[in-house]
Formats: C-alpha cells, sequence, structure tokens
C-alpha cells in the first residue's frame, strides 16, 4: 500500500442539528483509524460541531501529518458553497492545512458505509433517519462496486421523524432516546390503528401525514431536539404527552408498542417490494433507524431476505466512513476490506495506563493472567468495567470498553441499571456470547451477529440462566465473539465458561447515564469511582473498592 493516498472522511456540521461528529482516516479500500469526537470531548454526540479532536487523534495513530491526506470527504451535497470555506477555515485554523474537499450526499454516504463495509458484491441497500441532505429513506442498489439510487423519501416523509415524534410524547428525547422507545416497546401491546391517521403502511412503503408535523421548509434546518416535532393535533390520537418526571403508565407502554410495530412494517413492506423489483436478496442497511433492532430482527426473518449486513456505526457517525469510500471509489479503488470488526480507536499501553494511575493515586495489582483474574470476579458475581485495546467505533461497547457481568445472577439487570449507569430500571441489556455457542442459546437464522444491531429470541430452557439480558419479550441483543475478531475477549468468555459452565456475559458500554463512553484511562478510572462498579480491569491491572 506504499503508494495509497490516506483519505479523511468526516461528519459534522455547524447547526445543532448534526450530530454523532467523526473522522475516519481510509488507506486504499482500509480503515486505519475511526473516532468519533464524543469520546474525547465528553459532550455526547457532539451536536453542532465539525471534529477537531477526532482528526487529531486519527492522524496521531496512523502517524501522519495533515499535509499526507489527499482529500478531504464530507457529506453535505445540498448545502450551501460556504460551507467549503468554513470547513477550509476549520483546517487551516486547527491543523494549518486544508486537504481539496470533497462532497457527498448524506444518505449516499449512508449507503457506501453500510455497502462497501459488508463484503457483498450485489447488495440491496437501505439507508433511513431523520433526514440528511432533504432525504429521509433511500434505496439503493450496490453492484460491482457502483452505487445506483432507486428511489428516494423527501422530508417530511420520515420514519426517522415519526419514531422522534412518539418518543418526544412517550416524555423522552428526540435524536437521544429512541433506543428507550424500542426498550419500552416489550411492555406494551400495539394497537397500530391508533397511529394509522399519522403513518399508513403501503405495498411499497409508507406515507406520513404531515398535517400531524410541525411545518419544515425545504433547506431549513429541522426543530432542536428540545423543540416538539409534532403539532396539538396529534395528542387527539396519542393523549397527554408525559412529563419526564412522572410514571411511564400502559399507556405510553401500548403506545410505543404501536409505533414499534408500524415502523417494522413499513420497512418490510419497502424491502419485499424491492426484492421482488430487483431479485436481490442480500440487504445491506444503515441511518439512524437501522440502530433500531427488533425492526432489523423482523426484516432479517424475511423469507425474501438471505442475508442482512447493518453498518455497525450506523448512525451519523458512519457518514465519515461512507464519505472516505465514496472519495476512494472516485480515485480508482475498487477492492475494499470487509469490515470484521469495530476497534479503530484510541489505545493506550501499560505504561501509559501506570502512569495515568499513579497521577490518580490509584491503587492497583499487576494481574499474570487479566482474562482469568477477571473470570473469576465475574464468576463471584462482581461488576467490573473492563477496559482493553482500541477502542470501538460506533454506538455499542463490545469488549474492549465495556461494562460485565454475569447474566445469571440475581436481579442483575437493577443493579447495573440503578447503581452503575443511573439510569431507567426497565432499560434492557445486551450479550456477549462466544460465536460457537451462538446457536445453544438464541434462535437465529444467521451464524453469526458481531455488532449487536440485532436481537434474537432466548431459548425457552435459558432464559432463567440469561434473565439478566432477556428482556420482556423474550429477546436478547447479541454480540458474537471469536478469536479473530477480538482474541482477549474471547479468551476472557472461555476461562468465564470454565468456571460456570456458560459462555454469556452481559455486556454493555462502559459510560454512565448521559455520558459518552469512556475513552482514556483517567475516563475509565474517573467513572469506577463515580459508580457502584466493584472492580476494572485496565490493560493488565486490576483496581477494587
Amino acid at each position: 500500500m506504499a503508494n495509497e493516498k490516506y483519505i479523511l472522511g468526516i461528519n459534522g456540521g455547524v447547526r445543532p442539528g448534526y450530530q454523532d461528529v467523526s473522522a475516519v482516516l481510509l488507506r486504499g479500500g482500509s480503515i486505519v483509524a475511526a473516532v468519533e469526537e464524543e469520546r474525547l470531548n465528553r459532550i455526547k454526540h457532539a451536536p453542532g460541531q465539525l471534529p477537531i479532536l477526532a482528526v487529531k487523534e486519527v492522524l496521531r495513530i496512523a502517524g501522519i501529518h495533515i499535509t499526507d491526506v489527499s482529500t478531504l470527504a464530507f457529506h453535505g451535497s445540498t448545502w450551501q458553497p460556504a460551507i467549503e470555506d468554513i470547513l477550509k477555515n476549520h483546517f487551516t485554523s486547527y491543523f494549518g492545512h486544508c486537504p481539496p474537499i470533497r462532497r457527498f450526499h448524506h444518505h449516499d454516504c449512508h449507503a457506501a458505509s453500510a455497502y462497501y463495509a459488508s463484503g457483498f458484491d450485489e447488495a440491496l441497500i437501505l439507508t433511513v433517519d431523520g433526514s440528511g441532505d432533504g432525504i429521509s429513506t433511500q434505496v439503493a442498489v450496490g453492484r460491482h462496486g457502483t452505487l445506483q439510487v432507486l428511489e428516494r423519501y423527501a422530508r417530511p416523509q420520515s420514519l426517522g421523524l415519526f419514531y422522534s415524534m412518539i418518543t418526544q410524547i412517550c416524555g423522552f428525547t428526540r435524536d437521544m432516546d429512541e433506543y428507550k422507545l424500542m426498550g419500552l416497546a416489550a411492555f406494551g401491546k400495539p394497537t397500530p390503528e391508533r397511529l394509522e391517521a399519522l403513518l399508513q403502511i403501503t405495498d411499497s412503503g409508507y406515507r406520513l401525514n404531515e398535517a400531524y408535523l410541525v411545518p419544515i421548509l425545504p433547506g431549513q434546518p429541522g426543530p432542536s431536539r428540545y423543540e416538539m416535532l409534532y403539532t396539538e393535533k396529534l395528542l387527539q390520537l396519542t393523549g397527554t404527552k408525559r412529563r419526564t418526571d412522572t410514571h411511564i403508565t400502559d399507556e405510553y407502554k401500548n403506545l410505543a408498542a404501536s409505533a414499534q410495530f408500524l415502523l417494522e412494517q413499513a420497512l418490510c413492506a419497502i424491502v419485499k417490494k424491492y426484492v421482488r423489483e430487483t431479485g436481490i436478496r442480500k440487504i445491506c442497511m444503515a441511518g439512524g433507524v437501522a440502530l433500531n433492532c427488533l425492526a432489523n430482527m423482523k426484516i432479517e426473518q424475511l423469507h425474501e431476505v438471505d442475508e442482512l449486513f447493518i453498518q455497525p456505526a450506523a448512525s451519523d457517525a458512519g457518514i465519515s466512513l461512507g464519505a472516505a469510500y465514496l472519495a476512494a471509489a472516485e480515485q480508482g479503488i475498487t477492492q475494499f476490506e470487509k469490515q470484521t470488526h469495530v476497534f479503530y480507536g484510541s489505545e493506550y499501553s501499560d505504561d501509559e495506563i501506570a502512569r495515568v494511575l499513579q497521577s490518580c493515586a490509584c491503587k492497583a495489582q499487576r494481574e499474570p493472567d487479566i482474562t482469568d483474574a477477571a473470570a473469576r470476579a465475574l464468576a463471584q458475581k462482581k461488576v467490573i468495567g473492563w477496559f482493553q485495546g482500541r477502542m470501538e467505533f460506533g454506538p455499542r461497547a463490545l469488549g474492549n470498553r465495556s461494562i460485565l457481568a454475569d447474566p445469571a445472577t440475581p436481579d442483575i439487570q437493577s443493579i447495573v441499571n440503578q447503581k452503575i449507569k443511573f439510569r431507567e430500571s426497565f432499560r434492557p441489556f445486551g450479550a456477549s456470547v462466544l460465536q460457537d455457542d451462538f446457536h445453544r442459546y438464541f434462535i437465529a437464522r444467521c451464524t453469526e451477529a458481531p455488532y449487536m444491531t440485532k436481537v434474537f429470541h432466548v431459548k425457552e430452557p435459558y432464559r432463567a440462566l440469561l434473565r439478566g439480558v432477556t428482556h420482556a419479550d423474550g429477546t436478547c441483543r447479541v454480540q458474537t465473539v471469536t478469536d479473530s475478531q477480538n482474541p482477549l475477549y474471547a479468551r476472557l468468555l472461555r476461562a468465564f465458561k470454565s468456571l460456570t459452565g456458560h459462555s454469556v456475559l452481559l455486556n454493555t458500554s462502559y459510560n454512565l447515564s448521559h455520558e459518552p463512553i469512556v475513552c482514556t484511562p483517567r475516563h475509565a478510572i474517573a467513572s469506577f469511582c463515580a459508580s457502584g462498579l466493584d472492580e476494572l480491569f485496565l490493560g493488565t491491572y486490576r483496581l477494587t473498592k
């Protein structure tokens, strides 16, 4: 790869509506580094910003200077030309140089992030979000390394906005808490007819009734996450908006279940239509709505679908990756490395960790076998922080910046939610499992699920054992683990299995409520001291309370 150039993809914007700010460095068809700004500046989603720290970090990881970058790839193809002047000023001010800029359509970036990472030669690509470059849903085909757009739904015909409206009605914050609505849906009974006046499902997709939505003019930014998306007319269908400080009644649980049901029906209708028309049975997805794991399960279960790949950084963080892919394709790159993991971020040596421990006046024990020590702590029903290797790119902690526990521990869901994460008691947790044991515990058509982008039903005989990760509807968001993806984490799961007889761990992101996932050793120590975690395994060091 000596003659291949570096391409820097970034996401962000100067308006509060643009979030999940990130930077990705590509060389040839391979990802060199990928970092989200929030992990470094500690502002969740980093809304309304352009990446400064993330760009510095990916350049540091690669060991290069900004002048070594051939292209700066960005979304916002429909934005005013002034954005290029803003980018040039931003990069010149902070880095002393701005590479040539190439802008792409927001949804083409989402599509590229999923298609080129999937390893599929031919795929149907569905990208769904609130909106980007004036589009909310896009259907495309990827074939032999090229993308062809088949259909676009213009804003405000948006499934993302639909789901966000109900998120707000149920007392949560849009563009942040949609996953809470998804979790709440399991406790309710869907009555979709209640919302059919708002969202109509058709044979080819959906139609959103814009009379219930606050008007958003073309080219105008949408309301901020703290403004209501809906008009008072919607309350005639849903009833009163829940205040955040009030109890979640069955009324809101049923409303969440109804919204989830309609979202699944709309997505499945689109997939079935275009599989019929194209004959393509491999599906790629990206965009914020693609993080809805329940809907992904329903799509994967369709008999029309053979394989489903969800970009693990499906949110707008993945825009930086997609933009870099598109720039590389324009420059003649035809072979892209299939994405097999998400560990593209910052890493800290034991010497660096030791210096931080000393500066924080922390007493820590060096462990000759860190996986054996951690497995024994977990088998003793302790909840641990696990900080190892390169940081994950995307919203899921997949074994390098994780909080771990034995899912068989009595009341473990309440313990982690209330004493460690400090969040709502109904929130479910994901599970990590050795890939060889995947079908032992879970019902699935696929053979692997490495990114926690899908849920699966827990087999009935194991629901009691896995009570800490089995949600009210009998499902679990799963991460399968192999030696090739994450050898240290796989070793931990095997060590835990040798002690307990099962290789499933409760795995949630290493962060406290309303905070980004920890990135540095100092972040990990701060969260350890501020929470009910029992122990922290930081590199080869072990901290206890």
